[in-house]
């Protein structure tokens, strides 16, 4: 078990189950000593924080999942370490809630759908409480079998690759200009830098079917402070290549296992760090004003 998990998902992210007191204690006690919680596009979960509940020893570093626009493409951005009240409040007034966000995006598909003459399997319903729009929009395309030819053309074959499509390739039919429900870089970069905070690319190589990721890294590195350099799955390659590439280009390293309570993401472990990169990382926890010791 490494000491570092600064990616991982409470009963606050649409997809995560726990609170963030069983979070802390369950991954204190196998050995992580330095922990973030990032909800996506939220801080509330820190709200829940009980210090007495806490059992066993480490650092908790305040985070962050924010989604933001990078030349008209969404990221993930890994935000640590900021203010707590300035920027949960922030998140709350700018992201709007779950239901808000995600059902403006469901709409939008739907709406682009129609558009294309896409057909649409309508018997399904969309819960924003249970699912990511995109998610019931994929399953919408894929129970119609006419469509299965499209989704072959693009090599759609989950959800994931159809979101990543959709809002990162502007030749996509289906593709969405996401600022009606995200911020740009910038203004994401002002508000937690201005509150002590630092900004991460969250798993860099889930962009790209490839391993060919520094275009992505090249656009992105300006408006950033540092790469998240493990995120499962990953292997060794992957992960040696993104600490290089953060050493060349001066950039801080973030790791973490999406860890969400769920069987599907239930790592606590993160892979593939050696003593260099733990110390890197410890190196810039020790600077940051947003973090509580137990």
């Amino acid at each position: 078990m490494n000491q570092v998990n600064l990616h991982t998902h409470s009963k606050y992210s649409l997809d995560g189950c726990l609170d963030i007191n069983e979070i802390i204690n369950k991954s204190f006690s196998n050995g992580i000593k330095y922990l973030s919680i990032t909800d996506h596009d939220n801080c509330d979960t820190y709200l829940d924080l009980d210090e007495p509940k806490i059992n066993s020893q480490g650092t908790l570093i305040y985070g962050m999942e924010a989604d933001a626009i990078i030349n008209d493409v969404t990221y993930d951005i890994l935000c640590y370490g900021f203010e707590l009240d300035k920027v949960r409040t922030w998140a709350k007034n700018y992201y709007g809630t779950v239901a808000t966000r995600q059902t403006k995006i469901f709409n939008e598909l739907v709406a682009t759908c129609k558009k294309l003459d896409i057909k649409l399997d309508l018997s399904i319903t969309y819960d924003f409480e249970k699912e990511f729009a995109h998610a019931t929009v994929f399953k919408m395309l894929e129970l119609v079998e006419e469509n299965q030819k499209f989704l072959d053309t693009y090599n759609i074959t989950n959800f994931s690759d159809f979101y990543r499509l959709s809002t990162m390739d502007k030749e996509f039919p289906l593709y969405i200009d996401m600022k009606a429900v995200w911020p740009t870089i910038e203004t994401l970069s002002e508000v937690i830098h201005n509150n002590g905070g630092k900004l991460f690319l969250a798993h860099p190589n889930k962009y790209v079917k490839d391993f060919n990721v520094d275009k992505i890294l090249d656009m992105c590195s300006p408006y950033i402070d540092g790469i998240e350099i493990s995120n499962e799955p990953n292997n060794q390659e992957e992960v040696e290549h993104l600490y290089n590439y953060a050493k060349q280009k001066d950039l801080l390293i973030s790791a973490g296992s999406d860890f969400h309570g769920t069987e599907k993401h239930s790592n606590l472990n993160v892979s593939y760090l050696n003593e260099d990169m733990i110390k890197d990382i410890e190196d810039w926890i020790s600077k940051i004003p947003g973090k509580v010791n137990f």
